[in-house]
């Protein structure tokens, strides 16, 4: 027993010797494993890759969708009433409970509505949500008076803003013919680089009786609120009587109006990124076992030439299980020293290891052992007669 002991304690050192007799097979074995980790490492770090796109994809894509009639033209000469800009900003909830909550489905609402002016002549009134609604005023410079900004124009106050050019004093007194309408528009700030025949006011601007009426807007459009929720606004918007999909082949009813969500292009990306994502889930299960097949392989290649040298260890008292014991040690030892190796070139390269990656990069170094096992299991299974036979 104390014999058998001695000969088990001598196993490690055994293992040293045989791996430095043959340095071209241990190293053959070292390098299985290292290319195994950093194949596994390269795979996780594209999925983290792929999954951050899919993230950035979703958070900085802005989906814009335009109000047209309910064939999906006259996006820029809208027959539509000001009322559905309100119902898009939540504002009539209180008449229709379908539009409960709409202001949480959509955001940055821009509209306008340009009015011919019979004072000052040759002028165009435009009532506006925002500056960004008129895009005669990109690249425009805008400055306002003291104790004023563009949040103004969001309210109901009698204001505007007149071009630089404009010979005005702190009010501009305005008159329509169609419909009627007179007012006293304070200026709150003038335009430098925009038209220079338009004079812009808010889009809730009552009328000069003091009262608001519902009048004729041009063009609206509006982005969804939140993108990762890009199907739940869409059923949100068309569950209401008010907005439909547009077709071709609709029948206006001078009700509903048409939206084009111009989705396109973030859903092709969003689909291609998953893909890739999917494709990648699936070569990672691949490469384990493609591991612990190359790891079987290879042990196999250098443990065959090895028989004679397992029998005579049976004849010295050496059991199978020790023998077992000892391929399987040297094969761990060069698995781990090749994985941490391919570990360290994986990091120098630039690759994102995270614990996901970790606890792949041990299951690639789990499926080399694996294969070693088995390729062990072979080697300490042969009869002493048998692999006394064996020619070198």
């Amino acid at each position: 027993m104390g014999e058998k002991k001695g000969v088990l304690g001598y196993l490690p050192l055994l293992s040293l010797r045989v791996l430095l007799r043959r340095p071209g097979a241990s190293l053959l074995l070292a390098a299985v494993a290292a290319l195994g980790v950093y194949a596994g490492c390269g795979l996780h770090s594209l999925v983290i890759q792929q999954q951050r796109a899919i993230e950035e994809t979703i958070q900085n894509t802005v989906i814009h969708c335009t109000v047209t009639d309910v064939r999906g033209m006259n996006a820029d000469n809208l027959n539509l009433l000001s009322p559905y800009v309100e119902m898009l900003l939540g504002r009539k909830a209180d008449r229709d409970p379908s539009l409960a909550d709409m202001d949480q489905a959509v955001a940055n609402v821009k509209a306008k509505a340009d009015w011919e002016l019979a004072r000052p002549f040759g002028f165009t009134l435009c009532r506006l949500l925002t500056l960004a609604s008129d895009d005669r005023l990109d690249g425009a410079q805008v400055t306002f008076e003291p104790g004023w900004s563009e949040e103004n124009l969001l309210w109901d106050e009698m204001v505007c803003l007149v071009p630089e050019g404009m010979d005005a004093g702190e009010y501009v007194e305005v008159m329509m013919t169609q419909p009627e309408m007179h007012a006293s528009l304070r200026v709150v700030g003038r335009i430098s680089g925009g038209p220079e025949d338009v004079i812009y006011c808010p889009f809730f601007m009552p009328n000069g009786d003091g009262m608001s009426h519902a009048f004729t807007i041009r063009s609206c459009t509006f982005d969804i609120r939140d993108t990762a929720r890009l199907e739940e606004c869409k059923e949100k918007l068309f569950s209401t009587p008010f907005f439909a999909v547009p077709s071709v082949n609709a029948t206006p009813d001078g009700f509903a109006v048409g939206v084009l969500v111009h989705d396109e292009v973030y859903l092709n990306s969003l689909e291609e990124l998953r893909s890739n994502l999917d494709m990648l889930g699936l070569l990672q299960p691949l490469l384990l076992i493609l591991m612990g097949g190359i790891s079987f392989f290879a042990g196999y290649l250098v443990n065959r030439r090895r028989k004679r040298e397992f029998a005579v260890m049976r004849c010295l008292g050496m059991r199978r299980r020790a023998i077992f014991g000892q391929v399987l040690g040297e094969q761990l030892a060069l698995g781990l020293a090749g994985g941490a190796l391919g570990l360290c070139a994986a990091l120098v390269t630039g690759m994102e290891i995270r614990s996901g990656g970790l606890a792949f990069s041990g299951a690639v170094v789990g499926m080399f052992l694996l294969g070693a096992a088995v390729c062990a299991a072979i080697a300490a299974s042969g009869s002493v007669m048998k692999l006394m036979k064996t020619e070198e």
